[in-house]
């Protein structure tokens, strides 16, 4: 198998995973995705989300930093409100039970609009939510549950954009590669054991 060593293994090619390796990547690692599914199929559920994208935001000024080409038209009849990181935090809680990782729940809300922006330089595009979160009062249209911004074209066009991002990065995946099981070493996990073409390797 002609692999060559990579820094950095990132199993999945979805979402979160096409994020970490990009992330990676800048931060000046090599990188190899792993993808159970056939190219044609890749990027699992991600592919699928209608793209509610929940960050902390204090007005129209943070959201134009991830719309840009918001018009002058939704400015004049979109009241999008705040969304701050306390409401965030409850509505966390409240539908975790309170059982949510305390460290994790942080770097979700506290990092949540640098990341929007942050895929934004991906080349993933946001609108309003308009045809699914808002309602309309006083003759403005009013955003409800912290989800006045979504991505253009849902989760299909959040993985095109995310991979074209990554294909410049020249960032190789193998696709119906599964891992199936991680190697430890003295420092840790040190490797990952896949399924290639039949027979088991270890990266």
């Amino acid at each position: 198998m002609d692999i060559a060593e990579r820094d950095v293994i990132v199993v999945g090619a979805g979402n979160a995973a096409t994020c970490a390796a990009l992330s990676a990547r800048e931060n000046g690692a090599s990188v190899l995705m792993l993808e159970i599914a056939p190219e044609q199929y890749a990027c699992g559920n991600s592919a699928f989300t209608g793209g509610a994208f929940r960050i902390v935001y204090h007005g129209f000024d943070d959201l134009a930093q991830l719309i840009p080409d918001m018009s002058d038209h939704d400015r004049d009849n979109v009241d999008v409100g705040t969304y701050t990181a306390e409401q965030y935090y409850d509505d966390v809680g409240r539908l975790t039970e309170w059982r949510s990782d305390p460290d994790l729940t942080e770097i979700l809300i506290t990092k949540s609009f640098e990341t929007g922006v942050w895929m934004r330089e991906q080349g993933v595009r946001f609108q309003l939510g308009l045809g699914r979160q808002a309602f309309k009062v006083d003759g403005k249209f009013k955003f409800w549950g912290g989800l006045a911004c979504h991505i253009w074209g849902g989760g299909k066009e959040l993985m095109k954009a995310l991979h074209t991002s990554r294909a410049k990065e020249q960032i190789r995946i193998l696709y119906e590669t599964p891992a199936i099981a991680l190697l430890q070493g003295d420092k840790g996990v040190e490797g990952v054991r896949v399924r290639h073409r039949g027979r088991a390797v270890d990266l």
